[in-house]
């Protein structure tokens, strides 16, 4: 497919055409300047323009991501709708699908310009036959866009506000959108509508500054209670100007973010979204993170100290070689503490094969603890007299004891605890 995107060059354009480039489409930027990747095609369109852009020839889909996120008066508004309406234009006259992305805030009584401009560009896209997209908070990726400045917040301020009551998001990864821009371009039986595309289940958003934190940028962050009201009051008393430039109406646009309805959409597309957790992860997938981590966990339970950087990468090329590469959920409190692995039988598991797959691999690190210096000297030790021999097996004996009995007492927690982290971001 031959697909025209505008607005190519921003955080989610950049991600569109490498991965619309995977799927072996002809990608076609349309900017003000040449694209970052020079491989693309290159047409010249700028919305503060009212030329009719002029498509290449065998065009099949116009994915349009420019916007002006500013607004700064009516002019700029007119332009963006006029830019819009121009590129309409140009898609019936080749045929071609035209695919507007617009925002979780568009409504005809939005609190921003932003957010009402968009929702009379889709007025004008649906009158059309065109498809809408209102994706969710976009994150992952690049820092660029708002998750760029939500990360650089996060990075600069030790203490964090936690709005009362909580407004909640519903996050999407960039090249998760991306691949459903993609789904709606090529395939025939998604018809022209309002497509929702982010998570189901919102979250508050001082998670999801949390969520920056821990796994983003790896830190602690504090959270200061700031009721919303206070944002009111002072939205209320400050001029205009002072709203924008203190990043106030944005404020406003996320405590009135109105809850979407994304399962049928996802459904529709056939798209699987990764864990906000996850996709936070620079590489936008954090499978090796916690696979290390497990490693850790399962080599510290056996040698019963730190275990080296060597037999963690062997541990990890193992799994990634024979057993598919995914870690198994196991809470923080065993990859925390290691000596909790006592508590793990058969019976904790919710399914015999996951069980299973655990057994398979504490044995498969114990077979590669045991080849290591420190493992052989755990495993055979050194010579002892008869005493230390007769004690160290008199405290093993007791300690599996223990253990069997703790198991007994706590298996219905245990059991608890492993179903429940299945439900973690």
């Amino acid at each position: 497919m031959k697909i025209v995107v505008t607005g190519a060059n921003g955080y989610v354009g950049t991600r569109l055409i490498t991965i619309g480039d995977k799927h072996g489409h002809v990608i076609v930027v349309a900017s003000r300047q040449p694209p970052i990747i020079q491989e693309n095609l290159w047409i010249p369109f700028d919305i503060y323009k009212a030329n009719l852009i002029e498509l290449p020839s065998g065009t099949d889909a116009i994915v349009h991501l420019a916007a002006n996120t500013l607004l700064a008066n009516n002019t700029d508004k007119k332009s963006e709708i006029n830019a819009a309406v121009n590129l309409i234009k140009a898609a019936k006259e080749v045929g071609a699908k035209f695919i507007f992305v617009s925002s979780q805030t568009a409504r005809s009584d939005a609190p921003t310009a932003y957010g009402r401009t968009k929702w009379r560009i889709e007025q004008e896209v649906l009158s059309a036959g065109g498809w809408v997209v209102r994706p969710g908070q976009v994150y992952g990726g690049e820092l660029r866009g708002l998750f760029g400045t939500l990360v650089s917040t996060v990075r600069r301020l030790p203490l964090l506000p936690a709005f009362i009551p909580a407004p909640k998001v519903q996050p999407i990864h960039v090249d998760d959108l991306a691949e459903g821009l993609l789904r709606i371009a090529e395939r025939g039986d998604v018809p022209p509508d309002v497509y929702c595309l982010a998570a189901v289940a919102p979250v508050s958003f001082s998670i999801l500054l949390d969520t920056i934190a821990k796994s983003r940028l790896r830190c602690w962050r504090g959270f200061l209670p700031v009721p919303v009201l206070v944002i009111n009051a002072l939205t209320f008393i400050l001029g205009e100007k002072f709203r924008t430039r203190l990043g106030l109406e944005r404020l406003q646009s996320l405590f009135n973010l109105p809850v979407m309805e994304t399962r049928p959409d996802l459904n529709q597309l056939g798209l699987e979204l990764r864990p906000l957790r996850s996709g936070m992860h620079p590489s936008g997938n954090d499978r090796r993170r916690r696979l290390l981590r497990e490693g850790q966990a399962m080599l510290g339970y056996i040698l019963k100290e730190r275990p080296g950087s060597a037999v963690l990468r062997r541990y990890i090329r193992v799994i990634e070689q024979l057993r598919g590469g995914q870690a198994l959920d196991l809470p923080k409190l065993f990859l925390g503490y290691p000596i909790f692995l006592s508590l793990l039988d058969e019976s904790s598991w919710t399914n015999k094969i996951t069980s299973a797959e655990y057994l398979w691999r504490l044995d498969a690190a114990t077979v590669l603890a045991e080849a290591t210096p420190v493992g052989a000297y755990r495993f055979l030790g050194r010579g002892h007299g008869v005493l230390y021999s007769l004690f160290s097996m008199t405290h093993a004996v007791l300690c599996e004891v223990c253990w069997r009995i703790s198991r007994m007492l706590f298996s219905p927690l245990v059991r608890l605890t492993l179903s429940q982290e299945k439900g973690i971001l």
